[in-house]
């Protein structure tokens, strides 16, 4: 289970999030409970939500509810915030159909090999930050067609793990 915590217009709201299956999810907004079911996702090139999202460089994120299941969007920064924020560091390689790393740490496992036929949410790595082992799981089923990562290697928020083939 997930926990996030968001600060919304100096009100927090807390989201709880189990995974029942693949592609089903027990979702807790506040005292309201929902059962989600994912009906597809995709990685976008600038995430909505990253970890060095800080208050005051643009508009708050806010909550909207889509098919009765929360989503969170961040609004863009005005063109003058923008201009004074930092560049985003590019993920590094990967590019479309990329599966990218969550977060900063080392690579422990690599499960998949290029050719590999894999299913949504089978183990592709095992990725260590900040000593806990986080099993990064497929977000579709597919085909590998490239690594990018070897177990031992470092990688930072972004970079590619592995890459699928366009079907």
């Amino acid at each position: 289970m997930r926990r996030y915590k968001l600060d919304i217009s100096d009100r927090e709201f807390v989201i709880d999030v189990q995974e029942l299956a693949a592609d089903r999810f027990a979702v807790v907004v506040g005292d309201t409970s929902y059962e989600v079911t994912l009906s597809s996702d995709e990685n976008l090139g600038e995430a909505a939500i990253t970890p060095g999202f800080q208050a005051g460089t643009g508009a708050a994120p806010r909550i909207v509810a889509v098919n009765t299941a929360p989503r969170v969007i961040q609004q863009p920064a005005p063109v003058a915030a923008a201009s004074a924020a930092p560049a985003a560091r590019k993920p590094a390689g990967g590019g479309k159909g990329a599966l990218t790393a969550p977060m900063p740490g080392v690579i422990l496992e690599i499960n998949v090999k290029a050719g590999d036929q894999i299913t949504r949410g089978q183990q592709v790595a095992i990725l260590d930050a900040m000593k806990m082992h986080n099993v990064i799981g497929a977000p579709r089923a597919g085909t590998v067609g490239e690594v990018f990562v070897t177990a031992g290697q470092s990688v930072d928020h972004g970079d590619a793990i592995i890459k699928f083939k366009e079907d």
